[in-house]
């Protein structure tokens, strides 16, 4: 086990405490360096295992990932976060057909309104084109020079070929099912959490999925438990700034600990990955994770 320095964040006051990885969230802090909420650096699984592993306290940690049976990565991934020692709780992933207004979809709506865009645009050139022509037409006609130039026929030509293509495009583009990534833990980790909680009394959820928020909040206000919420920075539900009003009211806010990973960052994170120009965020609302007190 590593021995704590002083630089290691550490938990303190721990009581006999279960971890739960929704790798699912996890994952997505750091999978879109696009991404305006980027993490901006990556969660070593194996020294994550060994961090969790110094606190005598904690007895479970377990790993919620969802396999994709057939593609090489995964199941060797799959593999390793068992090698390493997590409990893994593990199902297969499903592509599910969704509605193009869902937000994960905005970008190929974008894309097919931007097909629509270029055909307005060529519409309204080739009603200029056709205008000119016409133009034309009347001045040789009226000139009595019956060979005049076809050259703008051929470019209005042109673009109605263009347009046809854009249609199809666009038709092809329609005809294609559209396939969504699934396999949500959220059933399991609740039915879990609820099966073990005569068994423990901290729990650390590595999620910062708002739609945990209802079962922590059951566990820190019915149950007498205390709860640690690992997040990053823009990756975190509103409803936990509702639930930590709530408990504060009550004067039960020592039951909940937001923490944001930057601050587990020096024990868990891989290296050489790290970018050049990244600065952490935060969330305003969370004071907890600026106030070590807190846990």
């Amino acid at each position: 086990m590593n021995k704590p320095n002083a630089e290691q964040f550490r938990f303190r006051s721990l009581g006999k405490t279960i971890v739960i990885i929704d790798w699912a969230n996890v994952y997505g802090w750091f999978s879109d360096p696009k991404s305006k909420n980027y993490l901006g650096w990556k969660i070593d699984l194996q020294k994550l295992f060994i961090y969790l592993s110094d606190y005598k306290e904690i007895f479970d940690k377990r790993f919620y990932f969802g396999v994709e049976t057939g593609k090489s990565w995964s199941e060797e991934l799959q593999a390793r976060i068992q090698l390493i020692g997590f409990n893994l709780q593990s199902k297969e992933v499903k592509w599910v057909p969704v509605s193009l207004e869902k937000s994960h979809f905005k970008k190929i709506i974008k894309e097919l309104f931007d097909v629509l865009d270029g055909i307005k645009t060529t519409n309204s050139e080739i009603a200029t084109k056709l205008y000119e022509l016409r133009q034309k037409i009347e001045i040789r006609l009226a000139e009595r020079e019956p060979d005049f130039n076809y050259e703008l026929i051929e470019e209005m030509d042109m673009e109605l070929k263009k347009l046809n293509t854009s249609i199809g495009e666009l038709q092809k583009q329609m005809a294609v099912p559209v396939m969504r990534r699934k396999c949500d833990f959220d059933v399991e980790i609740a039915r879990d959490v609820f099966n073990l909680s005569n068994n423990f009394e901290h729990l650390i959820l590595f999620s910062g999925d708002g739609d945990y928020a209802a079962l922590v909040e059951d566990l820190t206000v019915n149950k007498n438990k205390k709860v640690i919420v690992i997040f990053a920075p823009g990756h975190v539900g509103k409803e936990y700034e509702k639930l930590s009003k709530q408990l504060q009211e009550k004067r039960l806010n020592y039951r909940l600990f937001l923490c944001s990973a930057d601050r587990l960052k020096d024990d868990i994170y891989e290296e050489n990955n790290i970018p050049k120009d990244f600065s952490s965020g935060r969330d305003d609302f969370m004071v907890a994770e600026d106030n070590p007190k807190s846990q």
